[in-house]
């Protein structure tokens, strides 16, 4: 989209941050002192961005003097996006609270629903569903508040609570407890309402298979059962035909490889797919064909296999252009070519460690 990422990194945290490759990918990363000094510096930086993201307790920048209406009056048309725990506005009780990726799953309701019923414990969505999902609401919302500011010039603050990203991803579960105070509880894989949905366990693996509607007869007939007979198993998954039928299911996949298992109901047209690793998806040729893993050059660590880009556009497709540097090794690039600090002005900032 033509837009420069740059990572501000506040020096007094510099020493907790890991050299993890996948991390800081395309970010230009400088360091910057935060005392007096340095507010008309940073501001003058803002003025140059589109968009300035930050993640941290609720007033943190305040306190640096850098509230949204000075950083607004400094910069109209920028759009400031704030990403917490649990918000910039609230009770009084929560908004200092720390969060993590399992934080954000539990206050958000997502833990409630993960994993299988009472007595075993709530699961957590690995890896760091939480925070991945926060950073994909922070994108789409910055994005959205960016094409605004196209249109009217106008600059706006987005608040960012993990727990809330999480939140609106639990489908109807608020409609029907309001509706009629049901609480959806943790079930596993399988749907308590429809069968077969859930992960089978195969000669050599798992499978995970979804017979829903009509595709419910397609795949009676992959497993050799008469669908006129199994009427009330689809629906009743707890009744005496529900369980029977699930018993004949499980027994078939268990005879067969996942290979096997996976060819007879996708010929069928019935979903169904293999439980895949890291090594099954390494090696997988649909994988190998568009071309999901790819290797970059880091100056870290040198020559790095792993995740392209996706989703995969057709006239700007994504790329990655340089893999994770160490913080503030675009320094001189940003207060150069951006800000246009001359050698001697950047000098005299490194000698008073201002930079």
């Amino acid at each position: 989209m033509g837009l420069d990422v740059i990572g501000v990194v506040v020096a007094a945290v510099v020493g907790h941050l890991a050299a993890v490759p996948a991390m800081r990918l395309d970010v230009f990363l400088l360091v910057l002192t935060l005392f007096l000094q340095i507010l008309a510096l940073f501001l003058r930086l803002v003025r140059t961005r589109d968009i300035w993201m930050e993640s941290s307790k609720p007033g943190t920048y305040a306190k640096w003097h850098l509230s949204d209406e000075v950083v607004l009056e400094a910069s109209p048309s920028l759009v400031i996006t704030h990403v917490s725990g649990y918000g910039q506005s609230g009770h009084a009780d929560y908004l200092g609270r720390a969060s993590y990726d399992m934080i954000g799953q539990a206050f958000g309701g997502l833990m409630n629903l993960t994993g299988f019923s009472d007595p075993q414990p709530p699961v957590r969505a690995n890896p760091y569903t939480g925070d991945y999902i926060a950073a994909l609401f922070a994108l789409w919302s910055s994005l959205a508040a960016y094409i605004h500011r196209l249109k009217t010039g106008q600059g706006q603050v987005i608040d960012v609570a993990q727990f809330e990203a999480v939140h609106q991803i639990l489908a109807g579960t608020m409609v029907q407890y309001f509706d009629a105070g049901t609480l959806r509880e943790r079930s596993g894989n399988k749907s308590p309402s429809f069968q077969p949905y859930d992960a089978f366990r195969a000669r050599d693996g798992w499978v995970v298979l979804g017979a829903v509607g009509a595709v419910f007869d397609r795949a009676c007939n992959v497993v050799g059962v008469d669908p006129e007979t199994c009427t009330a198993a689809k629906g009743n998954v707890e009744s005496a035909e529900g369980r029977r039928f699930d018993a004949h299911v499980r027994d078939w996949i268990g005879a067969r490889s996942v290979e096997e298992v996976v060819r007879a109901f996708n010929a069928a047209h019935v979903p169904c797919c293999p439980v895949m690793n890291a090594k099954d998806m390494a090696n997988d040729p649909h994988y190998r064909a568009r071309e999901v893993h790819i290797e970059w050059e880091d100056l870290q660590v040198g020559r790095v296999k792993g995740t392209g880009v996706a989703p995969k556009l057709s006239r700007t497709p994504g790329k990655i252009w340089r893999g994770s540097v160490p913080v503030g090794h675009d320094n001189d690039v940003v207060y150069r070519d951006v800000l246009g600090l001359r050698d001697h002005e950047l000098e005299d900032l490194r000698r008073r460690r201002v930079v």
